[in-house]
């Protein structure tokens, strides 16, 4: 625009001083050539040369004509003009004025100068007056006018300059209309000035417009001619929008008006309105400009304004079919005009519509030199309280805007700035979040790019790099490093990236693209990751990734290729890669398991078989199928797999495949946990665990399947159908067979853990539904060389399973039966007597209850048969083992016995209750060898017992409880009563030996045994000692009393008993009740116990009675001797007490008569003192020789 407003300037004035070289007065018609030059160079002001002919006609009215006319020095002349034509009114030109009424100047070459110092001029001075000359119309033909600035060297040209010049005067006034070309472009120009007035200025006025009409240029006001020329007044440049049939495309005129004040120096415009859109009164901006002439030409201009806002679209638009609004502006953008100067420009706006948003306080500094725009400082406001900054070179690249610079974004409010791109959620986690952008952003043809980029959000900052095509290549690059983001970071970038699922303007804006991201840590699809990374590309119907990985995304590591396509009903995926699984519960397995509606049997079988690392390669669809391959850990085992997909993944539940899986282990535990068939190990030996599977068929229908899990020669294996319904709950029909060492394992998988059970090689039909319903019909087998058959189903209803069944087996053992009670490592062998391994009743509670009869020909002990038939059920709920109604025949009589166990579950402790029966068991059949050898006897009784630990040994050693019996027929070696009329019979027993009495005594014991018809006692168990107290037993000639006590933890027996004469009678005196007590000591224990018959105690006393007679007969001696001392001794006390008696009288007796002599003395000394004279105070009293105080004298006992 400045530019063209320095053309219509220069051309202003050559117009001006072309007139001036046009006088009315510059020749004489009647003089010759050289007349017609000195004419023209007075009135000039310079030599005017005639080079070519002069032709003159008078009628019918004068004409004169001459050609190559030069103006100035032949060297460096001011004007040429190849022909000339001048009319002249005849009546005037008689009398000597010469009024042209016509003239014609035909391609005439005018030139100005702008010499160094910035004066105008064209070599040309014209006269002050006009020398009898008039013009009334001049046409000009074919003109070139030439404008050379000396300052910078620059000739501006306009040719082809045709119009007419009306010029009453050389001071005016004047005006010019016609046409021209500048820079191969035509233009219309029309110009009128008015005569000088005082001050020597003009008004005038100036319209300039292209034949094109696409702009307009209006000057109107004083001009002030000469060598340093100036123009002050008003400009109206008024541009026309494109031409347009779209409604909301049309626009009305740019108008931009202006006060203008012009000089060879400078151009200013003070106090200029721009309107972009006349029919739109509010955008207006305002503002001023200067422009510097010379050789360093430059311009300095302000714009401000309120708002400026650009055409608004045509509402008819479908928004689901457009690009993002910025992309679409992107390609829209015009080049930017570039003034052919230096020059600076400040702009401050309030607001920039761009039509989906809005800039506001826009700010910008920028300066050029000619070439391009050097942006010093881009601010503006966005949404959100953000602020945009931006620095860098702007130019214009094949009619396109070109920037390269640095551009900052700093927003308080992402919610704000998001919603440009986003609709906001409720629970938009941008509120009031703050956040940064930087980088260096190129803007090149139809490419848009950051690079560099950095982005702050939640106080961490992540590298970012973008590159947009918005022209016929339509694509988004994207590139980003993310540091460590957490749960807040990662829900910032979720909420700030535009919804391409409900939005399609991406998809339009960006059909084909490219990213390559990595993060440190995220959390994504609400679940956490670190090393964090996707590479690869899009189009319009599939993303491929030439890596996606993760080391931890909720518990799931990945690294893998992957292409999808197609659509949700008909997916098209492949790719390669490894996973890895931290747990069965990890959080992103879970998630899947959601996404796709897994039930929960599948997840929790699934849940079983981590951690994971598998590789996975899905092959590419061929004729509509697709392999899939895994291999790999998996769980406890190594893995593999190969599916045969004849529909591809889209059909895995519906069409035909083949499956093939093995899955090893040398951890047989592990595996049979990770396939649901319990915590303990399924088989005994040791090896490596094999499980196949295969399936053929259409999941949607049934599939044959033969599944068999081996170790060595064990196995279990089924062969039959499976169907999976719609719930997830696979149906099964088939034949079992199992070889087992221990098929305690089957009792685990139908949830009754903790039970063990023998060996077993058998078969059964099995039908299952899930696990609702099992059933095991016609089991046949052996355990070793017993046989056993039977039938067993489990039926679960809600949350509880109930097992129920009845098997037969040729034999039982006492061992086996333990072993179910408590487990084999319950039987493990202590340092003690008692086994020390835990009791196993399984770490959780169980899942089902049951009730299996069991009947069995003999039950063995050891591998020796002890009991006869016996039978019992094996009860079991989710805590608790119970073998009850046990009972077994034991010779004449039998055994009962109802034992519980408590608890399954995670605590090491168990509590084993109960109670047994005897009823006319021989003794010998519960008792220990050594105690049998001493005893005999038939036992009736009963006890009742409570204890908690975690093993045997624990048990019996904290064991409490009661109990009775009855023993008939009891006998009990070397304990004979004939001890007693044995010692009864001994003589001179005080001068016997107690060694030699003692062994009198022995002989006599084990002449015979103690017998009692009937016995009977009643004990406690308290901390695990069974306690017998005051166990009286009468028998014949002699009674049994004591305490019996016995350790269960480590058998030992304490304790001791009496045995007392029974209806017997010493007439000697000797044997009585207190010397007849033979007392028993019991140690050792219950297999090996220590009996000491200890006679001391009978010695001893039979001695002390034999001396206890002799005592007797020397005590009535000592008595007898003992009255006479005393006699003697009574006489001689009465003696000394008469002495004493008659000492006490004299001493009295003398005591009174000193008495009466004192009394006596005293009266009469009082006698004397009442007749003596009185004395004088100065008298000297006679010294008293003895001061007798009346004391009676000293009497001294003989």
């Amino acid at each position: 625009m400045l530019n063209r407003i320095y053309i219509v300037v220069g051309l202003l004035a050559i117009i001006v001083l072309a007139g001036a070289f046009i006088a009315p007065h510059f020749i004489r018609w009647s003089d010759y050539r050289g007349r017609m030059e000195e004419l023209a160079t007075n009135m000039l002001g310079t030599p005017v040369t005639v080079r070519g002919e002069i032709d003159f006609t008078l009628l019918p009215q004068p004409r004169l004509r001459f050609s190559d006319v030069l103006v100035g020095s032949p060297e460096e002349p001011a004007a040429t003009v190849d022909s000339v034509e001048a009319e002249f009114s005849l009546m005037d030109f008689l009398r000597d004025n010469y009024n042209v009424t016509n003239l014609v100047l035909r391609q005439p070459v005018i030139d100005f100068v702008v010499d160094e110092s910035g004066f105008f001029g064209s070599g040309v001075t014209l006269a002050a007056g006009t020398g009898g000359v008039a013009l009334g119309q001049t046409t000009v033909v074919g003109a070139t006018v030439r404008l050379m600035d000396r300052r910078s060297g620059e000739t501006f040209v306009a040719d082809a300059v045709t119009g007419e010049l009306r010029l009453a005067g050389f001071s005016g006034p004047f005006s010019f209309q016609g046409s021209g070309s500048y820079r191969g472009e035509s233009y219309g120009l029309r110009f009128n000035s008015s005569p000088l007035d005082e001050s020597g200025k003009a008004r005038a006025s100036l319209f300039l417009q292209p034949q094109s009409a696409a702009f307009s240029l209006t000057l109107e006001g004083l001009l002030a001619p000469g060598m340093a020329p100036k123009f002050d007044g008003d400009m109206i440049y008024r541009q026309k929008p494109p031409a347009t049939d779209v409604a909301t495309d049309i626009r009305g005129d740019l108008v931009l008006e202006s006060k203008v004040a012009g000089s060879t120096d400078r151009i200013v415009l003070s106090g200029y309105t721009l309107r972009p859109d006349e029919n739109r009164a509010g955008m207006r901006l305002t503002g001023a400009a200067s422009v510097q002439l010379g050789n360093a030409r430059s311009f300095d201009a302000v714009i401000s304004g309120g708002v400026f806002s650009l055409p608004p679209r045509d509402a008819k638009e479908d928004a689901t079919t457009l690009p993002y609004e910025a992309v679409r502006l992107l390609s829209e953008l015009p080049a930017p005009i570039i003034p052919p100067m230096a020059g600076r420009v400040g702009v401050d706006l309030a607001e920039v519509d761009l039509r989906s948003f809005a800039l506001r306080n826009v700010r910008m500094d920028a300066h050029t030199d000619g070439a391009g725009w050097e942006i010093e400082q881009f601010i503006a406001q966005l949404p959100g309280d953000t602020e945009l900054r931006a620095n860098g070179q702007l130019n214009s690249d094949s009619g396109r805007p070109a920037f390269s610079g640095d551009v900052s974004l700093a927003s308080a409010r992402l919610d704000g700035l998001a919603a440009l791109w986003r609709k906001p959620t409720d629970d938009n986690p941008l509120f009031n979040e703050p956040g940064t952008l930087s980088g260096r952003v190129m803007l090149a043809g139809d490419a848009f790019g950051l690079v560099n980029g950095a982005v702050t959000l939640a106080g961490h900052t992540h590298g970012v790099e973008v590159r947009l095509g918005f022209g016929d290549e339509k694509r988004l690059d994207l590139v980003a490093h993310f540091d460590e983001l957490g749960t807040r970071g990662s829900a910032l970038v979720g909420a700030m990236l535009p919804n391409i699922a409900a939005d399609p303007a991406f998809g339009i804006s960006f059909p084909d693209g490219s990213f390559s991201l990595t993060g440190k840590g995220a959390r994504l699809f609400g679940l956490d990751g670190t090393g964090l990374v996707a590479e690869g590309q899009w189009s319009s119907d599939r993303v491929s990734f030439s890596r996606l990985s993760a080391e931890d995304w909720g518990g799931i590591g990945f690294d893998a290729t992957l292409t999808a396509g197609g659509t949700v009903a008909e997916p098209d995926m492949s790719g390669s890669g490894m996973v890895r699984i931290a747990a069965g519960d990890a959080p992103a397995l879970v998630a899947l398991q959601d996404l796709t509606g897994m039930p929960q049997s599948w997840r929790n079988f699934l849940m079983a078989s981590a951690p994971a690392e598998l590789l996975i390669d899905v092959g590419e669809l061929i004729d509509g199928g697709q392999t899939v391959i895994l291999a790999g850990a998996l769980g406890a085992g190594d893995f593999n797999l190969r599916a045969e997909l004849s529909g591809g993944i889209g059909a895995l539940a519906t069409a035909p495949l083949r499956v093939t899986a093995g899955l090893e282990s040398t951890d047989s535990a592990g595996l049979t946990r990770q396939i649901g068939l319990g915590d303990v190990p399924l088989f005994d030996g040791e090896g490596s665990m094999l499980l196949s599977v295969s399936l053929e068929g259409a999941p949607s229908n049934s599939l044959d399947s033969n599944i068999t899990a081996s170790l060595g020669d064990e196995s279990v294996s089924y062969a039959g159908n499976l169907l999976s319904l719609g719930d997830g709950e696979i149906q099964g029909t088939g034949q079992l067979d199992i070889a087992l060492a221990d098929a305690g394992g089957l009792a685990r998988i139908v949830g009754a853990g903790g039970l063990s059970l023998p060996e077993a090689q058998g078969s059964a039909q099995l039908h299952f539904e899930g696990d609702r319903v099992v059933t095991l019909s016609g089991i046949g087998g052996k355990s070793g060389e017993t046989g056993f058959s039977g039938d067993l189903s489990l039926a679960r209803t809600g949350g509880n399973a109930t097992v129920s069944g009845a098997i037969a087996v040729d034999m039982a053992s006492v061992e086996g039966l333990a072993a179910t009670l408590f487990g084999p490592a319950a039987l493990v062998d202590g340092s003690d007597v008692w086994p020390e391994g835990p009791i196993a009743q399984g770490d959780e509670t169980r899942r089902t209850r049951g009730t299996v009869t069991v009947s069995a020909g003999a039950l063995t002990a050891g591998g020796v048969e002890r009991l006869g038939k016996t039978g019992f059920e094996l009860n079991w709920d989710e805590t608790r083992t119970r073998l009850a109604r046990f009972e077994a025949v034991a010779d004449l009589g039998s055994i009962g016995l109802d034992l519980t166990v408590c608890c399954a579950g995670p605590l090491a402790d168990r509590t084993v209750s109960g109670r047994m029966t005897l009823a006319t068991v021989p003794l010998d059949m519960v008792a220990t060898p050594a105690v049998a050898g001493m005893l005999n006897s038939l036992v009736d009784g009963g006890v009742q017992f409570e204890a908690t630990g975690g093993s045997l040994a624990e048990l019996l050693g904290v064991m409490a409880g009661e109990g009775n019996f009855t023993l008939s027929g009891l006998t009990v070696e070397q304990l004979s009563p004939g001890i007693y009329p044995t010692v009864a019979g001994l003589e001179d027993v005080l001068n016997m030996e107690p060694e030699a009495m003692g062994g009198i005594m022995d002989r006599a014991l084990g002449q015979g045994v103690f017998t009692a018809p009937t016995a009977t006692g009643a004990f406690t168990i308290a901390g695990g000692v069974v306690r017998l107290t005051n166990f009286i037993v009468d028998g014949a000639g002699a009674s049994l009393a004591g305490d019996i006590n016995l350790a269960l933890a480590d058998l030992g027996l304490g304790g001791g008993f009496v045995m007392t004469p029974r209806d017997f009678a010493d007439t000697s005196g000797l044997v009585g009740p207190d010397t007849s007590r033979i007392v028993t000591q019991l140690a050792g224990t219950l297999l090996a116990p220590v009996v000491t018959l200890d006679l001391r105690e009978m010695i001893a006393a039979v001695l002390v009675r034999a001396n206890e007679m002799e005592v007797e007969r020397l005590e009535i001696l000592r008595a007898e001797d003992a009255e006479r001392q005393r006699a003697a001794a009574a006489e001689r006390n009465r003696l000394i007490e008469a002495q004493r008696r008659r000492a006490a009288e004299e001493a009295a007796r003398l005591a009174a008569e000193e008495a009466a002599r004192q009394a006596e003395e005293a009266e009469r000394l009082q006698q004397q003192q009442q007749q003596a004279p009185q004395t004088s105070p100065t008298e000297t009293l006679p010294p008293i020789e003895g001061l007798d105080l009346g004391l009676p004298p000293p009497v001294f006992s003989p």
